[in-house]
């Protein structure tokens, strides 16, 4: 199944500045969460930043709270499943959006909970391997396992930044791929 614009919700799972420098290939998660943010605002897809615990892990990476701006899509959390977050969850179903595009930290532990909680919850999950990352290498490997085994939909940020423009006669099209396509 493609990822559609008019259908996708981005979440961004505790890209934290005291976690995020402990994971496997930091700089790689944290570009990616960069330009899915940065598509999402360019094409009006509504997007979620989470923090796990704040206070003891720090706030959003600031590269990402440059772009991402506007306070009122953060939800601090400490529930590793972002779907038994009231808060959250409440703000998923109030978009009326139906595919759930995940990216963030740790793939092993809070990516992988909320991706099968959203699941059974009925929704389209996609998981972003390549903005997605554990301390350890293996922990990551196993759970985008996991996830296929789950039927669970893991993309690359490519993936999800090109189904989004759908065509190349977009009119967004050449501004975001200059901007966000490497």
């Amino acid at each position: 199944m493609l990822m559609k614009r008019e259908d996708s919700l981005l979440l961004i799972i505790d890209v934290q500045e005291r976690l995020a420098p402990v994971m496997d290939s930091p700089r790689e998660v944290i570009n990616g969460c960069r330009r899915l943010i940065g598509v999402a605002q360019e094409i009006e897809i509504p997007f979620l930043i989470t923090e796990q615990y704040p206070k003891g892990l720090g706030p959003t990476m600031v590269d990402l709270r440059q772009i991402a701006g506007q306070e009122q899509n953060y939800y601090t959390k400490t529930e590793f499943s972002c779907a038994r977050n009231t808060q959250i969850i409440s703000q998923i179903k109030n978009t009326g959006k139906k595919q759930i595009i995940l990216a963030g930290i740790e793939t092993h532990i809070c990516i992988l909970q909320t991706a099968l909680d959203l699941q059974q919850m009925g929704y389209d999950v996609f998981v972003v391997s390549d903005a997605c990352s554990s301390r350890q290498p293996l922990q990551g490997i196993v759970a985008l396992q996991r996830l296929l085994h789950n039927q669970i939909e893991v993309v690359t940020t490519e993936m999800v930044i090109f189904e989004w423009l759908e065509k190349s006669d977009n009119p967004k099209f050449k501004e975001i791929s200059k901007k966000y396509v490497i």
